[in-house]
């Protein structure tokens, strides 16, 4: 997940020098080809498929996932980069997610990319190549097909997904301010052992931008 040391931490996690804090319940699978910004989250039963990468023309391999920073993983959420079959061959290519990301329990992700500023609710599934742009609210149990871009100021909702309202200019900075929150009260939460419902101690600011 990166070559920097990290170290245990209370109630089951352990963080990296970056700041990522990471469940001894979640599975890693290919940490050498995952990225992760810093200060980011793993709740437990998340899994992380980096080992599905493409090998380079040189023979080496790149970063399969990159991840931002303040992204917030919630319980049992599956991360795997998106795939194509050709001639009978899989061919995984790189999943990019942004800063300012949260995302709910028993969501599936497996887009090209997620934007910064970026809210996901619980048990989605964001299909294969899918882009979702800077500044997208996706509501509870939403399904964004295959190769769907969302742009962004987006409210989506529904299966198939469809952009049911707009954010305001402000979206941005609420997002933010929401990301460093699940951070920090993650951390403080900790010493609770806690950790686990953070999620739902948060996001008190949503009215300021028209979300319920």
């Amino acid at each position: 997940m990166s070559n920097r040391q990290s170290r245990q931490t209370r109630a089951g996690y352990f963080e990296t020098e970056s700041g990522n804090r990471i469940s001894r319940k979640a599975t890693i699978v290919g940490s050498q080809y995952i990225l992760m910004g810093g200060k980011s989250t793993i709740l437990p039963d998340c899994v992380i498929r980096g080992d599905l990468q493409r090998p380079s023309n040189s023979g080496s391999s790149s970063a399969s996932i990159n991840v931002g920073r303040y992204v917030f993983l919630d319980k049992a959420v599956l991360v795997r980069p998106p795939f194509k079959i050709y001639k009978g061959a899989i061919t995984y290519y790189p999943m990019n997610i942004g800063n300012y990301v949260s995302v709910g329990s028993g969501t599936v992700l497996q887009s090209a990319s997620i934007g910064s500023y970026v809210s996901i609710g619980k048990n989605c599934i964001v299909d294969k190549f899918a882009i979702i742009k800077d500044c997208v609210v996706i509501r509870d149990g939403a399904v964004i097909p295959s190769t769907a871009c969302i742009p962004p100021f987006s409210i989506v909702a529904g299966s198939p997904a469809a952009v049911v309202g707009v954010l305001p200019e402000s979206a941005a900075e609420v997002l933010e301010r929401e990301a460093r929150q699940l951070y920090a009260l993650h951390g403080q939460m900790l010493n609770l052992d806690e950790a686990e419902n953070v999620l739902g101690c948060v996001f008190d600011d949503r009215s300021e931008i028209g979300i319920n």
